[in-house]
């Protein structure tokens, strides 16, 4: 075959070859184009993930200065204590987390925080507060302990509790004594029923 021959045929084939070669250098392209795709997608994950566990770690801390907020608070309406200064600390650390946390729990956080607004604005407003409104914010602090409570086996990463969406007649007496103290509760039982009875009529015994 001489030289002639060999440039001709090559030249007949250029044209294949070349698309040949096109093609090979896209598939190329594309592959590597995958590779770093992957290789963001699992860096932004990993980032999404730590910034989760950051905020989850934040987390029981913010509950527990919630939880000191709330007997506080009954403090003030049992025994006549000071009004509670507000936990600004854990509300602001509360409404960072949503951004991060999974969602059901961030919803549960949004409500937590909303409803400490209404229950902070309402014991804010109080001066000598007569025995049904002492009733009602009481009542106030114990929804607000429930919620606190239903968030801590999230922040601990701990198996959760599986629970109605409304809190339980159980589980608000249970957050009640907790917000008074069982020391207070056990001595002054009979101060509680008009809040015992708010909690029966709002919430299911189950």
């Amino acid at each position: 075959m001489t030289f002639e021959s060999v440039y001709k045929a090559l030249s007949e084939w250029q044209t294949l070859i070349g698309a040949v070669l096109a093609l090979f250098a896209a598939l190329w392209t594309v592959h590597e184009m995958r590779k770093q795709t992957r290789g963001n997608d699992t860096r932004h994950q990993n980032d999404l993930l730590r910034k989760k566990l950051a905020a989850r770690a934040q987390m029981p801390d913010a509950l527990s200065e919630m939880s000191g907020y709330v007997r506080s608070s009954c403090g003030y309406l049992v025994s006549g204590k000071e009004k509670p200064a507000p936990p600004v600390g854990a509300t602001n650390t509360l409404k960072t987390v949503i951004e991060h946390i999974d969602t059901k729990e961030a919803e549960k956080t949004f409500d937590l925080v909303s409803w400490y607004q209404v229950q902070h604005s309402r014991l804010m407003g109080s001066q000598k507060p007569k025995a049904i409104e002492k009733a009602e914010m009481l009542y106030d602090a114990a929804l607000l302990q429930a919620k606190v409570n239903r968030l801590f086996d999230y922040a601990r990463n701990e198996p959760e509790e599986a629970r109605p969406e409304k809190p339980s007649q159980a589980e608000m007496i249970g957050s009640l004594k907790s917000a008074v103290t069982v020391q207070v509760w056990a001595l002054k039982t009979d101060d509680f029923a008009q809040v015992v009875e708010i909690i029966k009529r709002r919430h299911s015994p189950e």
